[in-house]
């Protein structure tokens, strides 16, 4: 058992320090062409209102693809994610005819471009475009406009005792205009009660995990108000269990200060998608009440992981 232990530990070491060792020498540049293949379509799921319409494999020759660890749905029709090296992809929903992808350095305020490139989270205020990023290790909150500009930092440092290397993992701007956030492997959120960019102290939640050693890696508020979380455990290495990661899908009424957040398994997704490592939701409202569900794994930069895109279709009545 000592020795299973140790082999899992040394297997979550070298996911968390990707890039080192994992890859062979590729592209530097940013790459003209980045490629997408279906790899799996339709299929139901075995959970009631839940359904899946496709997985595609994403790839590029450059050093600067992948490590997509947040995720928006933008106009129609379009997805934005968001990388560990400060990477900006557009990409044309891939079941659409004429699909785009684009990847782009996401620009920041002057002086931090050497800071600020692990993106872990992302959310976006639909009125107006404005969206908003949280880096890990610095603990910072940076807006920019609908055309990607730098519009103002907020530093949590001093307001948090979160490690360098667990910071923000999933932050939604409600519809109220509320901001949720919540730290990687913590037990605790806050809550700001506008844009907290513009100032104001936090409250605090406790955050339930539905699951016994899942994480949330990404949230999304549901046109009913509640919150989607996406969630990830890492599992001992084993040759059924490879990568070496578990996922789900839990909902819960959005929390409250001095509340407790405790959203419940709404799909287990071993077996409905590849395993890996996803950190990435997008949800995006149907004509018929249905609701498309986007979901992007963070291949760490490794040759045994993969940038996979999933669609899944849920009907919140079922």
């Amino acid at each position: 058992m000592r020795r299973q232990r140790l082999l899992a530990a040394l297997a979550v070491t070298l996911l968390c320090a990707p890039g080192t060792w994992l890859r062979t020498e590729v592209e530097h540049k940013v790459p003209q062409q980045i490629d997408v293949a279906l790899i799996a379509g339709p299929q139901p799921t075995g959970t009631a209102g839940w359904e899946r319409v496709g997985v595609w494999q994403y790839s590029a020759e450059s050093l600067h693809f992948g490590g997509f660890s947040a995720m928006l749905a933008l106009r129609s029709g379009t997805l934005q994610a968001f990388s560990d090296r400060g990477f900006r992809f557009t990409l044309t929903e891939p079941d659409l005819p004429d699909a785009t992808r684009q990847l782009d350095r996401q620009l920041v305020q002057p002086g931090d471009q050497y800071t600020l490139t692990d993106i872990e989270a992302a959310t976006r205020a639909p009125d107006s475009g404005h969206y908003w990023l949280a880096y890990e290790q610095t603990h910072l909150i940076h807006r920019f406009t609908s055309a990607s500009a730098a519009d103002g930092v907020r530093g949590l440092t001093g307001e948090v005792d979160w490690p360098m290397n667990s910071g923000i993992e999933a932050m939604v701007r409600l519809a109220d205009g509320r901001f949720v956030v919540l730290p990687e492997n913590n037990r605790t959120g806050l809550i700001f009660v506008a844009d907290p960019v513009d100032g104001g102290k936090p409250a605090s939640f406790a955050f339930r995990s539905p699951a016994k050693g899942y994480a949330a890696t990404d949230l999304a508020q549901l046109p009913d108000g509640r919150l989607l979380v996406l969630m990830r455990s890492l599992k001992r290495p084993s040759p059924r269990i490879w990568p070496p990661f578990s996922a789900l899908l839990a909902i819960g009424p959005a929390p409250v200060a001095g509340g407790t957040f405790a959203p419940t398994t709404a799909l287990a997704l071993d077996g409905v998608v590849p395993r890996d490592n996803y950190e990435g939701l997008a949800v995006r409202a149907r004509q018929d009440g249905r609701l498309d569900v986007w979901i992007m794994s963070d291949d760490n930069f490794a040759t045994f992981q993969r940038t996979l895109l999933a669609k899944l279709v849920f009907d919140p009545s079922a």
